[in-house]
Formats: structure tokens, C-alpha cells, sequence
């Protein structure tokens, strides 16, 4: 089991996967999102395809476009190169699987007419950001139990099961397909709008990341995408519904559940390190957004019970990198 306190993304906030891309470029975990107040993973990319299957809870999975309610019994596929970001609500613990695999997993080589055929109609589809899938058709079902079945022999890692994930998740792709033919045929006329605003907060969402320990002002989060502050602010507010310093904030208490878990550090040096004005103000922002204090986080993480969410990696198939 993984103990996850942040995601890690590049510098254009895309998501660093511990996958082996040349050799076997898949990955498939399980996720918690009941650990602390805020439930959730905050807004990433990859150059991979992601499928989700709710097993228990509700989860709302957010792209630019559009929020998307996802509950227990459902999938919601995730294009590749799509910004999102995912939050648990009601009640009820939320647990979900997750697939992740490169294009090459089904397509085997470069320019095959596999890529060409089956796989870029769906990547290059402007029209299909997302897709949720519920259990209310033969055809759903059918790739519900798809999914499940990778799942499962991600977990049991059977003889052979390499060639088995493969073909499970080819049978989930052309259903995909069959599915979506409507909605891929009307990408020709779409155009989305917000797509400046997506690569703009791409820029400006790590620039947070990178700087996040520093004195940030407005004008500093604007000038990384060469904007002005005002229309930084409704970007902000078009893509993610936040706040560029709203933003800022969430950063920095990642990156301080981080350092409580996984450094020595004392509280008033993470404050410092994670840009706080103060330890005082630091313990106040952080008891608001926790529902603890920072030494209450530290002693409840012992033993890794109280992390900002929790991932297992059941494949063996990839490992996250040697440190």
C-alpha cells in the first residue's frame, strides 16, 4: 500500500505516473477519499487514458467543461491530456478503481492502423473530454464487467495476465466506441471555448506549485500566463470555480499534510517553508481546511491512518521509483 499526500505533476502540471512506458505502460490502483475534510485530489493531467469504477460512495469529477456526478456501480472514462479533478461527497466513504494505460497498450506500435483506426478517433475528439457510464444497457453492463474483470486480474496477476489486460481492455475500447459514435461524429462542429483558458491555467496552476513557498501576489499568478489579473480571475473562476488565491492556499496546505507526514520538520519551519505569514495564521488556515490542528495531523499520520488521501498500486506490473 502507497501513502500519498500530493500528486505529482511536472512543470505544466502534468501528473508524474509511476509507469514503465516502453515496457508495459499500464497502471491500476485503488483510491480512498474519506481521510480529511477537503476529500479530494486536486486538478492534474496526463498523456494517458484513466477509467474509473466507484465501488463504494459518490464522486464528482470535475473537468473544465463540466462537473460530473459518478456513483457507486458506475465508470466515467477520462480522456487523454484532459485537465480534471475529483472531490468526494455525501456520507458515505468514497472508494473507487482506477486504470490508467497509454495509448501504445492497445495500439502496440506507431502508426498502426490500430492507432489510427480506433485509438485517435477517440484521443483527438474534442467532443469527448469525458464519458460516464452507467449500468442501464446490455452494452453498459458489458463494460462494466470489462472493467471489473481487469480489476481483477490486476489484483490476482493470473499466468499470462499481461495478454488478458490487454484484450479486456480492447473489448472495453470498442464498446467505448460503439458508444460515443454519435458524439465523435459532431467533434467536426465543435469548438471549445475554453481551451485558451485551460493551457492558461495549466501555466498559472504551476507557477503556484513551483513558487507556492514564496510571497505570491495577483499580479504574479497573472504574469505566468501573461494575463491581467482580472482575467486570471475569471479563468480561474470559468475552468476550476475557485480563486487564483483560494488556490494558493489549497497549494500550500498540500504541500505543509505533505511535509507533516513525511519530514521531521518542525510545524514553524514548515510554515515558513509553505509561504504562511505566520505560524500562528498557518495553524488557523490549516485547522479550517483539516479539522485538526498541524501537531493533531502529525500524530494521527503515524503509522500512515490520517494521510490527504490514500492510493494502493495492486499491479505489480509497475512500481513507483526507487528514492
Amino acid at each position: 500500500m502507497l501513502l500519498h499526500t500530493n500528486i505529482n505533476t511536472d512543470e505544466e502540471q502534468k501528473e508524474i505516473l509511476p509507469i514503465a512506458k516502453e515496457s508495459f505502460p499500464y497502471l491500476c490502483s485503488t483510491t480512498r477519499l474519506d481521510c480529511n475534510p477537503e476529500k479530494s485530489i486536486p486538478w492534474h493531467w496526463h498523456n494517458m487514458f484513466e477509467i474509473n469504477y466507484v465501488v463504494r460512495g459518490e464522486l464528482s469529477l470535475q473537468t473544465p467543461d463540466a462537473t460530473h456526478i459518478v456513483t457507486a456501480g458506475e465508470i466515467d472514462f477520462i480522456n487523454n491530456g484532459v485537465l480534471h479533478s475529483c472531490t468526494a461527497i455525501g456520507s458515505t466513504p468514497c472508494e473507487y478503481n482506477t486504470i490508467q494505460f497509454d495509448m501504445h497498450f492497445l495500439s502496440g506500435m506507431y502508426n498502426s492502423i490500430y492507432e489510427e483506426k480506433y485509438i485517435l478517433p477517440v484521443m483527438r475528439s474534442s467532443a469527448l473530454p469525458f464519458w460516464h457510464v452507467k449500468p442501464d444497457s446490455m452494452l453498459h453492463l458489458k463494460m462494466v464487467e470489462a472493467v471489473l474483470r481487469t480489476v481483477e486480474l490486476s489484483r490476482e496477476e493470473p499466468f499470462g495476465y499481461e495478454f488478458d489486460l490487454r484484450s479486456r481492455l480492447s473489448d472495453f475500447w470498442k464498446m467505448l466506441m460503439q458508444d460515443t459514435e454519435a458524439v465523435r461524429s459532431q467533434a467536426s462542429e465543435i469548438v471549445r471555448s475554453n481551451s485558451a483558458d485551460t493551457e492558461r491555467l495549466k501555466l498559472m496552476t504551476q507557477f503556484i506549485k513551483d513558487h507556492c513557498g514564496e510571497k505570491l501576489t495577483l499580479e504574479d499568478i497573472a504574469a505566468a500566463a501573461d494575463i491581467s489579473t482580472r482575467e486570471c480571475t475569471r479563468c480561474f473562476a470559468r475552468c476550476i470555480n475557485t480563486s487564483p488565491i483560494v488556490y494558493l492556499t489549497q497549494t500550500r496546505l498540500a504541500m505543509a499534510a505533505d511535509l507533516l507526514a513525511d519530514s521531521a520538520k518542525s510545524i514553524i519551519e514548515i510554515s515558513e517553508e509553505c509561504g504562511f505569514s505566520s505560524p500562528s495564521y498557518f495553524g488557523k488556515v490549516f485547522r479550517e481546511a483539516m479539522g485538526c490542528t498541524p501537531k493533531e495531523y502529525r500524530d494521527k499520520d503515524v503509522g500512515g491512518t490520517q494521510p490527504w488521501y490514500y492510493s494502493t498500486q495492486f499491479s505489480k506490473i509497475v512500481r513507483p521509483p526507487h528514492r
